[in-house]
């Protein structure tokens, strides 16, 4: 049976990616020293037996955790190998020449701990909650396994979200793109979207902005 969502409440899903992002650019400003906006260039939902098809061809870099808890699931992060360089160049100061050495690799997957769980705990703070996880391994991949070990661990009728995100670093002519995939457990992310007051949500966003705004001053 596929999931279903009431049609009223997508606007509420778009919130919680929204807060998600804006928390992984301020987890990247306080924990990495890296100043950077988060877009979401778009958001679509697409079946898991379809995942590998949005991935593409060839191999990726990928991260994932497996969520202990409301809404459970998988959130998954690919990136290619041209964006994994540019992490691990302005994360070392080292340029890349040919493959990834271990301090360029030790610098990617602190970026995705910092990207993993600055996402999660946004969402997490909108639902006003905690979301326990685990650390994500960095592991590189064709896009069919990762496709394959992801879907392993979910049911098929699981929504999938998928975002194509991008990180412009401040001051920096230096942007990189992500892929995230986030496949929760359809009943829980249902029974959490339904709880859900998309008002309040716009009231606090709205009392947000005034503080950021009076912050900056």
């Amino acid at each position: 049976m596929p999931i279903l969502v009431d049609i009223r409440k997508l606007t509420i899903i778009g919130k919680l990616i929204q807060h998600g992002a804006k928390n992984v650019a301020s987890s990247l400003s306080t924990m990495a020293g890296i100043e950077a906006d988060v877009k979401i260039k778009s958001l679509s939902f697409v079946q898991p037996s379809d995942i590998a098809t949005e991935m593409g061809d060839g191999e990726m870099y990928h991260a994932s955790i497996r969520l202990t808890e409301p809404p459970y699931g998988v959130f998954v992060m690919t990136f290619d190998d041209q964006t994994a360089a540019t992490i691990a160049e302005e994360m070392t100061g080292q340029p890349v020449e040919g493959e990834l050495n271990q301090m360029h690799e030790s610098a990617l997957q602190e970026i995705c701990n910092i990207l993993t769980s600055g996402f999660i705990d946004g969402i997490a703070n909108t639902l006003e909650t905690t979301i326990d996880m685990q650390t994500p391994t960095l592991e590189r991949d064709s896009t069919e396994t990762i496709a394959e070990e992801t879907v392993s661990h979910v049911q098929m009728d699981s929504l999938s979200i998928v975002l194509d995100s991008l990180v412009d670093l401040a001051d920096e002519d230096t942007e990189f793109k992500l892929h995230i995939f986030l496949i929760p457990d359809p009943g829980s992310f249902v029974n959490i979207i339904d709880k859900l007051d998309i008002e309040e949500i716009r009231e606090k966003d709205s009392l947000s902005d005034v503080h950021d705004r009076e912050s900056a001053f």
